[in-house]
């Protein structure tokens, strides 16, 4: 099957987190870019829907059972091909078998991956080595997660490329007004506001923001917070339960203000005055890189790929995570001190510009499937 250069970005989960936006947003700007880009993905899944609503052209597939993984791939070769596309780009070690079946039952198909995890265990078994083999780029969005996938798999280092994952900063050009978005999301206008962005799970360690709040509150100082995000669908941890059972016990309700899911993030982050990220680990918080965008000073947990993320010393405050204590502490600095609050927003800000456009992303991309694309000499 002959094909030519067009891409289609493959994610068949059933959830809808950050891998699944990044590659939501990642085909729309290709195909703003003038690329023709199409998504695979598993039916009725979230990002099925999402596509839909976008007007992004998608494949959708049963994903049922890997045994029925063959007659997928058959079929998705067949498709590709009558797309014209030339690149197929995974992103989930699931979907790997699945690519490496449809490379094989094409003429000219390159094959990608894109790393949005970190590694537990090393791949290098007999299964592995012979998907990484039929790799013909991984992308890795950090320098260390590229060393990483050099240490813990078989693909050869010279197939590992670093591409940063971006945002589109235009929507963070002019942040809006503090006392209006407060007024729109319900909070109080002259409090201090620490806040955190995404989905409610134990993972993400919200409750330490509580117990950090409590911990200043006993201290003498009032603070609030802004929970921004809905519980991880499909669990049944209950977490946000938790959190507000957390808040009643430690006499803090009124100072924690849920919001669930906005529509408008720059106006959540123009709510507050602080960012926490306060992640258990995290492998690269686009969150992270929203509010480093958004002006606001940004403490962070220092676990995964957050420190390297975050760059050179002045653009955060880095804690331990869950430690309430030490984010407390850290809280505490930057309510206290009017200059170090707008010197870690300043920093942050320029560093997020300079280093995290979308438009970064593409260019990188593009010269990539340049490169993967030329004729052998």
């Amino acid at each position: 099957m002959q094909a030519s250069h067009g891409i289609a970005l493959c994610c068949t989960t059933h959830s809808l987190g950050g891998i699944e936006l990044n590659v939501l947003r990642l085909a729309g700007w290709m195909r703003q870019r003038g690329h023709h880009c199409i998504l695979i993905v598993a039916r009725d899944a979230p990002l099925h829907r999402h596509a839909a609503n976008a007007g992004i052209p998608h494949v959708t597939l049963a994903v049922k059972s890997r045994y029925k993984v063959f007659g997928e791939a058959r079929a998705l070769a067949r498709r590709l091909a009558d797309e014209r596309i030339g690149t197929l780009v995974l992103n989930i070690n699931r979907d790997l078998l699945l690519g490496v079946l449809t490379r094989r039952r094409s003429n000219g198909l390159r094959l990608v991956h894109m790393q949005h995890m970190q590694f537990g265990a090393p791949k290098r078994d007999l299964v592995h080595r012979w998907q990484h083999a039929q790799l013909d780029a991984w992308i890795a969005p950090l320098p260390s997660l590229a060393e990483q996938t050099a240490r813990m798999t078989t693909v050869p280092r010279e197939r590992i490329h670093v591409i940063p994952l971006g945002i589109d900063l235009g929507p963070f050009g002019n942040m809006p007004e503090r006392i209006a978005t407060r007024r729109m999301l319900g909070l109080p206008e002259r409090a201090f506001v620490a806040g955190v962005v995404g989905r409610l799970d134990r993972g993400k360690g919200q409750e330490f923001l509580l117990r950090a709040t409590a911990h200043l509150r006993s201290d003498g100082r009032d603070l609030h917070v802004l929970l921004v995000g809905e519980e991880t669908r499909g669990e049944t941890q209950d977490y946000a339960g938790h959190l507000h059972r957390l808040a009643d016990s430690m006499h803090i309700a009124d100072r924690v203000h849920f919001r669930g899911f906005v529509e408008d993030i720059p106006s959540a982050y123009a709510a507050m005055d602080v960012f926490t990220l306060t992640s258990l680990a995290e492998t690269y918080g686009m969150v992270t890189i929203e509010a480093l965008a958004s002006g606001l000073p940004v403490i962070a947990t220092e676990t995964g790929g957050t420190p390297e993320l975050l760059g050179e010393p002045g653009t955060a405050l880095l804690v331990p995570a869950a430690n309430a204590p030490a984010l407390a502490q850290a809280i505490a600095r930057v309510m206290d001190d009017a200059g170090l609050a707008r010197e870690l927003g300043a920093c942050g800000r320029l560093h997020a510009f300079a280093r995290f456009s979308h438009e970064q992303q593409c260019a990188s991309l593009e010269q990539l499937l340049r490169i993967l694309h030329q004729p052998a000499s």
